[in-house]
């Protein structure tokens, strides 16, 4: 919005930076909740990330320990020992599987809170600048209108200064006859 500075008064401008001012820090507000989203999506990226990587570890340590009593399978059949491996086994890929999909989730919030974050930049870039031009117009106005009211003191001086010099000493007008 394009307006000159000398067709505003003082009031019209200030009230006008003001409202500017109001949308940039509303603006600021809605980037430091959108920045504080961001940093909870990444936070929960970080923990499905372990939670993810404690499963497979355990995945892990519970197979290992599973062939450890397969090669020791004196008093267990074999038999009972891979029902034992499937079932445990399975209970922990379907552990894993949700923790993947959890993981998976947390990535796309957290894509989504970074996207927010910057089109809440872009807002608030907007209305910094248009804050900034306003009270740039809001200091053109001040100083225009202190202009005028210097030029208008200057004149009316110099009007007393010639109604007094007309006059002259005496009271009377400069060029009369005495």
């Amino acid at each position: 919005m394009d307006i000159a500075s000398d067709r505003l008064s003082p009031v019209h401008a200030s009230k006008l930076r003001l409202v500017k001012d109001m949308r940039e820090r509303s603006a600021i507000r809605e980037l430091s909740n959108s920045e504080a989203k961001r940093h909870l999506a990444i936070e929960a990226v970080r923990e499905a990330c372990q939670h993810l990587a404690h499963a497979e570890e355990r995945r892990a340590n519970i197979e290992a320990e599973l062939y450890r009593e397969m090669v020791a399978a004196d008093a267990i059949s074999v038999c009972e020992l891979l029902r034992r491996y499937h079932l445990i086994i399975g209970r922990l890929t379907d552990e894993i599987t949700a923790a993947q999909r959890a993981l998976d989730k947390a990535r796309v919030v957290q894509e989504q809170a970074e996207a927010a974050v910057l089109e809440a930049q872009a807002v608030w870039t907007k209305r910094s600048a248009a804050s900034q031009k306003w009270r740039e117009i809001d200091h053109d106005v001040r100083r225009i209108t202190n202009a005028h009211f210097e030029a208008a003191a200057e004149i009316e001086a110099e009007d007393e200064v010639l109604l007094r010099y007309r006059r002259g000493p005496s009271g009377q007008t400069a060029g009369e006859p005495t």
